[in-house]
């Protein structure tokens, strides 16, 4: 046990001494800690004892708060105040064990990153002082040569950055004075050392391609070029064309626009998310939708020979017209600059507003933007266009396109108006129940993007919606308060598997080892104990340390000690340092009757089943939507729609069996679309069945809906009776329903039809 707690222990931070503390310009000196004044004494009161090893492990956990808070200034503090006290701990520990064994330490092998990227010349002079002082500590001594080159490279990477906004980070090596080794010498390449200067709040990073642009700390970042003017040419004019002339009229269209700076972290606890009891609420059970068509041959020539379409096609070899009344009036082959920009490959139409997003940040004139955003008008006209600061993995519209919801891969929300207004910046990571989700599901910092499935903003922009998983909580778009919170059950057949009571027993010197181990001692609370444990668990937990193939072995070391002190399986208890919840489900059941040893048989059951992690086991949510009149609507895998009230209570569950890609709220009609259906409801009512083609989307207009596909536009009166369509030799880049007619793109040609119902009323 006692070589359990030496290696438990090293896993932890260690901290080296701090000589007499100094001053820096960027650091406050390390006697501003309280318990730091007194450090000296740990030198030469070695009747100190355990305490010294405490205050080292205080300190450790005291610079990983700052470090993950991007608090470098409490980080280094803590770690300066640690190495006046590492002489100490070092005795301590041989008196104790006989050697020094600890691998790592916070103090040493992470501080002097952060001293660096805050130029504290001082702390690191500490840092080279103390472990050339002591014999043991020497072998830890590249840290701090790593950590002098860093010191010298980042004031110059800082000086570029100042004097050339937006210069490449791939460029940076090259652009080093001196003799262009200075990054082969540091102990860190300059692309880490940006990264980490980021985090620090001393520059910007914008993505840029495989690289970034790099502006100063506080400098407006213009993200766009935004034009409110309506262009000279016709309605049914290539937005692409007028973008372009209204970009290259303005100067600064390479800028970015001013951003809003993202909201403060939290300091809130994380609000208890409901859980969804579908047993209680009424479900409507619909036809199952497939998850994808066979006979391709067939599924084409039922789609577009049904029943509801009998009226002989009309038109050219480019377009074909369906649809009683309806006529091919026009067709033109676009010119060049009329082209649909190609850039653009993501479309968001909407009743009233269609946004265009180019994912790549490869539209002319918009070289600093990690992505560009247009939006355009009924009638095709540029109502606004900026470059973005961030990118796009996840996004949702509104109903009529007043607003637009985007999450980039490393978790940034973002949103803007009708005029690309930036109405919301803020970390999806900050947020608390993101952290305790990450917590109950092992979420390492960069799996963010992997467990949000979708996001969701509202007609009016008052709230929006965030997924993690299987939960989902709306939030005040003004203030970032929960309005409401859900958890889907998990799914069908799975059962919650949970051990009362954990087998570990062990002597009363196990026991008190164990204490030991937890750094606590008799008397305790089942409460210390626990807390205790979550604190030791996190700063050990292998995720936290992905360079040390020991973290494994120490973490379950941790987690023997706990069950031997609370007698309790650990799957008990919530969060990512725990082991995890399982759950069962039973395969099958089966009887055989054997013989008793008495003449007689006796019936025996066994019983095949499965166990599998909490994550595979939950319902996660893959869409969602924040209707018209306030509504919500959450789906999950398993294919049930919830549908939750403007007053935050769940009303009934549509069961489709399939997931959804999307939901659209239309008031007195609802739309489903999956990736081989779409269902009509009213309430509880199923009015119409549409089956879809490959990738399609919906258009929800005030006199009914457009169905988009590859190849076709079909309209719908609201109760989804089909009305007429329009086929096209090649994929759809538009289609705009303006007041001339019905405007249908392809990338090389354009067509109007007549006699189409306007969409609009």
């Amino acid at each position: 046990m006692i070589s359990f707690f030496k290696r438990l222990l090293g896993l932890g931070e260690d901290a080296p001494r701090a000589l007499a503390p100094s001053t820096s310009s960027n650091v406050r000196p390390a006697q501003s800690s309280p318990r730091a004044q007194d450090t000296g004494r740990w030198g030469t009161q070695e009747e100190a004892g355990g305490e010294v090893v405490n205050r080292y492990f205080e300190l450790s956990a005291e610079i990983e708060a700052g470090k993950r808070d991007r608090d470098y200034a409490r980080a280094i503090r803590a770690a300066r105040a640690t190495y006046s006290i590492l002489p100490a701990v070092v005795r301590q520990w041989k008196r104790e064990y006989g050697r020094f064994d600890i691998n790592t330490s916070h103090a040493v092998h992470t501080a002097p990153k952060l001293m660096a990227v805050m130029e504290d010349r001082d702390g690191i002079r500490e840092l080279r002082a103390v472990l050339e002082s002591v014999e043991e500590l020497r072998d830890w001594l590249p840290s701090a040569q790593e950590a002098e080159a860093n010191v010298e490279v980042v004031p110059q990477i800082v000086a570029l950055v100042q004097a050339e906004p937006g210069i490449l980070q791939s460029s940076l090596k090259s652009r080093l004075p001196g003799d262009g080794d200075a990054e082969a010498e540091a102990g860190s390449g300059t692309a880490n050392l940006a990264a980490w200067l980021e985090k620090a709040g001393r520059i910007q990073r914008v993505k840029k391609g495989s690289s970034y642009r790099l502006y100063p700390a506080g400098y407006r970042i213009s993200t766009a070029v935004e034009s409110s003017s309506s262009p000279t040419s016709s309605s049914s004019r290539s937005a692409s064309s007028t973008s372009s002339s209204s970009a290259s009229s303005s100067s600064s269209s390479s800028l970015l626009a001013p951003a809003r700076p993202p909201r403060a972290r939290s300091r809130r606890s994380a609000a208890k998310a409901r859980p969804l009891d579908l047993d209680r609420l009424p479900v409507v059970r619909l036809p199952r939708a497939p998850l994808r068509w066979e006979e391709r041959d067939r599924r084409e020539t039922d789609a577009r020979t049904s029943a509801a379409e009998k009226t002989k096609a009309s038109g050219s070899e480019e377009f074909k017209v369906r649809g009683e009344g309806w006529a091919l009036a026009a067709e033109e082959k676009l010119a060049l600059a009329d082209r649909p920009d190609p850039a653009y490959k993501d479309v968001f139409p909407t009743g009233r507003y269609t946004h265009w997003l180019d994912p790549k940040g490869k539209r002319e004139g918009f070289e600093y933007a990690a992505s560009v955003l247009r939006v355009t008008d009924r009638e095709g006209q540029v109502v606004a266009e900026r470059g973005l600061a961030h990118d796009v993995y996840r996004s949702d519209v509104n109903a009529d396109g007043t607003g637009i919801l985007f999450l980039s891969r490393e978790g940034m929300l973002h949103g803007y108006t009708e005029a690309l207004a930036l109405f919301i910046e803020e970390s999806l990571a900050d947020l608390p129940e993101y952290r305790a989700q990450a917590d109950r599901f092992g979420i390492g910092p960069h799996e963010l993007k992997n467990h949000s499935r979708t996001v969701a903003i509202s007609s009016d922009r008052s709230r929006y919606l965030v997924t993690v998983v299987d939960e989902a909580w709306c939030l005040d778009t003004a203030t970032g308060q929960v309005v409401w919170g859900f958890r889907m059950p998990s799914k069908e057949g799975w059962t919650r598997v949970i051990a009362d009571r954990s087998e570990r027993t062990g002597t009363s010197a196990e026991v008190e080892a164990a204490l030991q181990l937890m750094q606590l001692e008799l008397p305790v609370t089942p409460d210390n104990i626990t807390t205790q444990y979550r604190v030791l668990a996190m700063r050990w937990h292998p995720d936290r340390n992905p360079g040390d193939p020991k973290a494994t072995a120490r973490f379950q070391e941790l987690g023997a000690a706990m069950e031997l002190l609370t007698g309790s399986d650990l799957s008990g208890l919530s969060g990512r340092e725990v082991e995890r919840v399982t759950y069962e489900q039973v395969l099958s059941t089966s009887r055989v009757s054997v013989p008793d040893g008495r003449g007689g048989a006796a019936d025996m059951e066994f019983t095949i089943s499965m166990g599998v992690s909490e994550s595979f086991a939950s319902d996660w949510i893959y869409a969602a939507n924040l209707g018209k009149d306030g509504r919500a609507f959450l789906a999950g895998y398993s294919g049930k729609v919830v549908v939750v009230s403007t007053r935050g209570m769940p009303e009934r569950v549509y069961d489709i069996g399939s997931v959804p890609r999307h939901i659209a709220d239309a008031g007195e009609h609802l739309y489903i679309l999956t990736d081989t259906r779409l269902y009509v409801l009213a309430g509880d009512r199923l009015e119409a069945l549409v089956d879809v083609y490959g990738a399609s989307d919906v258009v929800v207009g005030d006199r009914g809906f457009a169905l988009l596909e590859s190849k076709a536009v079909t309209w719908y009166n609201p109760e989804g009776r089909r009305v007429g369509s329009v086929e096209t030799k090649d994929p759809l880049r538009r289609v705009l329903s303006t007041s001339g007619g019905l405007v249908v793109e392809t990338r090389q040609h354009r067509a109007r039809i007549i006699g189409a119902p306007s969409w609009w009323a």
